[in-house]
């Protein structure tokens, strides 16, 4: 049976914290796998309710637990890093952590081209889009809802089998992209979003809206991705910072 001590100045949810995550860190508790009830951790640990929920709360709040509403308290999966100091796709990113990417072809279409289009690359008021729908994967779970709009002069890629990487497919045609330009912030998960990412409707997503751009500074591709916050994570490294 798992034990505290009290007979130390360390507060009992500190100690129970630090021993779930004990148990996770030596693969006693494994990834996505349900923890015991409140009601079983307090007679496990001989404490409140109150105390082991605090504990929690605490791993919770560093990502290490996360709550399913009406099914309990998960050990989460570890999240997808992203360093934003550098240019990589979703399948490379994926594999540097030693994961297994996967993509889900949804559809490709011209379609006219909107306000966000015309202004990123650089297209007329008439022009069209080829707008390609995919639906990312790391190890086998759905993690990112991605729509790309490519000018009409990438309609190969209407040829091409889009489940690969874009970014390899564009490289074989003597493409190269060299820089992209990132807006992150949050939207909330439609029914078609949640389906796709097996998450509720109106679950909070980080939401990146992309330009990519080719050696010669040209606009290749625009899009908006819409991600699981809960398996994804963007990093970025800021240097020669002071306080005021």
């Amino acid at each position: 049976m798992s034990e505290v001590s009290r007979d130390t100045a360390v507060p009992l949810y500190i100690q129970i914290a630090g021993d779930i995550k004990s148990k996770i860190e030596h693969g006693e508790l494994l990834a996505n796998t349900r923890i015991p009830t409140e009601v079983e951790l307090s007679g496990v640990y001989q404490v409140s309710r109150i105390t082991v929920r605090k504990a929690l709360e605490i791993l919770v709040e560093e990502g290490i637990l996360v709550r399913r509403q009406r099914i309990g308290t998960f050990v989460s999966d570890k999240k997808i890093s992203r360093n934003l100091n550098s240019y990589m796709g979703f399948s490379q990113s994926c594999e540097l952590e030693g994961n297994k990417p996967g993509t889900r072809f949804l559809s490709a279409e011209l379609v006219k081209a909107k306000a966000f289009d015309i202004e990123n690359l650089k297209l007329e008021e008439e022009d069209k889009v080829i707008r390609i729908r995919r639906l990312r994967y790391c190890n086998d779970i759905p993690v990112v809802l991605e729509e790309t709009h490519f000018p009409k002069k990438y309609a190969y890629l209407l040829a091409e089998d889009l489940n690969r990487s874009l970014h390899e497919i564009l490289h074989e045609h003597g493409v190269i992209a060299r820089n992209c330009s990132k807006i992150i912030g949050v939207c909330y998960a439609t029914r078609e979003e949640a389906e796709y990412l097996k998450i509720k409707e109106h679950d909070a997503l980080i939401l990146s809206k992309d330009t990519s751009y080719d050696m010669a500074g040209e606009p290749i591709y625009c899009g908006r991705d819409v991600i699981n916050a809960d398996r994804y994570q963007y990093k970025i490294m800021i240097n020669n910072v002071g306080k005021d």
